[in-house]
């Protein structure tokens, strides 16, 4: 047990290290190339932030725990809007550009349907990943065509371009290694409690491998970066869908041997909520931040009581 959570102390030193250098190095990359905040959360930083889903789903995957694989998507894409963005936009309010928000609401619509509709039955085939795939690649290609800003000149960052690349990269390493050690102390922990393995991935491993988007989402609402906590929150949603669930059901079918539509509804309506908010206010003001953190607590609560 002793050992359980120096892994978790590890692992949360290597995230806050990692969001601080992530965030720093992607902001002075925004500015220098003209890119907006947003579109860096919503690539840059969200990728690097879902590489650990993607590891430990592939991994799950062709191990035979897919139950794991797939609850670690659907954890990951809850805790990311209620725990991530709740979060952030309690301690910061967030706002967000009106043409941002009207460019990158047909992906978030789309994430949200394709996840329920797909895995509905509790499945995803190599059709379905397939399909995944491709709604990752023509969202990539909207955030491209999307990515210049409009307006105004950006202030240029006292940091060169390629020491604030070597900032990324080491960010990466220490949001990777940090959640693969908080996920090793959390999984022995869940397992020595005696908890079922769609319960771990939606719980335990969903909210280990989503810590580095907490902590590059904290670190940016800290620094004012508003529009990159968004987008990173977003954007990891997306990754997960379209490249994680994406490329893990065309290896291999994915498959919950547990009733997984109740967490399948309450992220539809999670999503439904952020997607309003958005619209309703041009960002995540602290009360809806508040709202969803409370919703997410009850969601836990919920799901561990019943396992």
């Amino acid at each position: 047990m002793l050992i359980s959570f120096l892994l978790l102390i590890g692992g949360f030193i290597g995230l806050l290290g990692g969001g601080e250098l992530t965030v720093r190095g992607a902001s002075a990359v925004a500015a220098r190339l003209r890119i907006n905040p947003y579109v860096i959360g919503a690539t840059v930083i969200a990728f690097g932030t879902s590489a650990p889903e993607l590891v430990v789903t592939l991994t799950a995957s062709f191990r035979g725990s897919t139950e794991l694989a797939l609850g670690n998507v659907v954890g990951s894409n809850i805790a990311n809007l209620g725990l991530i963005l709740g979060l952030t936009a309690t301690v910061g309010a967030l706002t967000l550009n009106p043409k941002t928000l009207r460019g990158e609401t047909p992906a978030f619509i789309a994430v949200v349907i394709l996840l329920t509709w797909f895995a509905w039955d509790g499945t995803v085939g190599r059709t379905e990943g397939l399909i995944l795939l491709a709604g990752g690649v023509g969202t990539g290609a909207m955030l491209y065509f999307s990515s210049r800003q409009g307006d105004g000149e950006p202030e240029i960052p006292s940091i060169g371009l390629v020491l604030s690349i070597v900032f990324i990269l080491f960010g990466f390493v220490g949001l990777i290694g940090g959640a693969q050690l908080l996920v090793e102390g959390a999984v022995r922990i869940a397992e020595m409690m005696g908890v079922p393995e769609w319960v771990i991935g939606v719980g335990v491993v969903a909210v280990g491998t989503s810590l580095p988007e907490v902590a590059a989402s904290l670190v940016a609402a800290f620094k004012g970066q508003g529009e990159i906590a968004v987008g990173n929150v977003i954007g990891s949603n997306a990754f997960n869908v379209f490249l994680v669930l994406g490329l893990g059901g065309t290896l291999q079918p994915i498959r919950a041997l547990s009733d997984i539509r109740g967490d399948l509804i309450f992220l539809f309506w999670e999503s439904a909520f952020v997607l309003a908010v958005l619209y309703l206010t041009r960002g995540i003001p602290r009360w809806s931040g508040l709202l969803l953190l409370i919703g997410y607590a009850v969601y836990v609560g919920v799901r561990f009581s019943g396992a």
